[in-house]
């Protein structure tokens, strides 16, 4: 399988999204493409990171749908931060088995340590030596930083130490209702978590 590896656009991105999502008046409109985000909204000097910002937090909040950003800007900072976490899940297939493959497991084996080699391994273990080939040494690196560095904005990494992340009541039950029920062990909620 080939991964989409172009995440390095920036980790959570949580300030920045939040102020594009603000900047939308029509989200149906938006959902459908008639809506076009602003990259002149960032606080960012150059107008080409703007313009790169913008692109890759309308990349990902284009996984989402309305009830998801509607959510959003009636919530707290905590599951913003999720459902930012959700819509990278979403279009990044790498991160998301990340999550299930490494992270969930060391979570739920007690072993709550995590590093950039965690993902380093992880990469060369999933990409095709022919994709793996084709990315260098700094990329390579890079993605490892800003992939823990998701987990860092979250709150679900702190001084090396994996945690769970609580999202709201209301947050849980619109998972629920989106089908996104696979995205609880991304997050770390399991079973006895939710009650």
């Amino acid at each position: 399988m080939n991964y989409s590896l172009s995440f390095t656009g920036g980790a959570l991105l949580y300030e920045e999204s939040k102020i594009l999502i603000n900047s939308v008046t029509d989200l149906e409109k938006y959902f459908e493409g008639d809506f076009i985000l602003n990259s002149d909204v960032l606080k960012t000097n150059s107008e080409s990171s703007r313009k790169r910002l913008k692109n890759e937090i309308d990349r990902r909040l284009k996984k989402l749908n309305t009830s998801y950003i509607t959510f959003f800007n009636d919530t707290n900072e905590t599951d913003q931060k999720i459902i930012l976490f959700l819509s990278i899940c979403k279009l990044y297939n790498i991160i998301t088995e990340f999550c299930l493959e490494v992270v969930y497991k060391k979570w739920i084996n007690f072993d709550n340590e995590l590093s950039t080699y965690d993902f380093k391994y992880f990469l060369a273990n999933k990409l095709s030596e022919e994709q793996l080939n084709s990315i260098s040494e700094g990329t390579h690196y890079k993605l490892s930083q800003i992939a823990i560095k998701i987990f860092k904005d979250l709150g679900m990494y702190k001084d090396g130490i994996i945690q769970p992340i609580k999202p709201s009541d209301r947050l849980i039950d619109l998972l629920n209702q989106q089908k996104d029920i696979w995205f609880f062990d991304c997050i770390l909620v399991n079973g006895k978590s939710l009650n």
